[in-house]
């Protein structure tokens, strides 16, 4: 049985933040059944930011728009800057692992 990697929040939106990079799979188990194995993503973090980036100008253009009338569908700034929201809140969850895990080899006896 193959377990595929489900998107349910559209993350893939963003693009270089990784996700699976291909898939292997792990033969040998009782009954001839394979398990799929993430492989290491490839993560291009200029790339993901200017992604981001890209959200937060969006949702800031969405707003001038609703602002002066422009923009009628509510809907559309919402989304947008929900996108933007989540952007900005996993950038930070991720500069917050990165940083932690630096000081943490830098205590690292040698």
């Amino acid at each position: 049985m193959a377990i595929s990697p489900v998107n349910p929040i559209g993350l893939g939106d963003f693009g270089g933040f990784g996700g699976v990079g291909g898939v292997g799979s792990i033969s040998g188990l009782s009954g001839g059944a394979s398990v799929k194995a993430a492989q290491t993503p490839t993560v291009d973090f200029a790339e993901a930011l200017g992604k981001v980036q890209g959200s937060i100008d969006q949702a800031d253009e969405l707003s001038r728009q609703l602002a002066t009338g422009e923009l009628t569908d509510i809907h559309q700034y919402t989304v947008a800057a929900s996108k933007a929201q989540l952007g900005v809140q996993l950038t930070v969850a991720m500069r917050n692992q990165m940083l932690s895990a630096f000081q943490e080899i830098m205590r690292m006896q040698i």
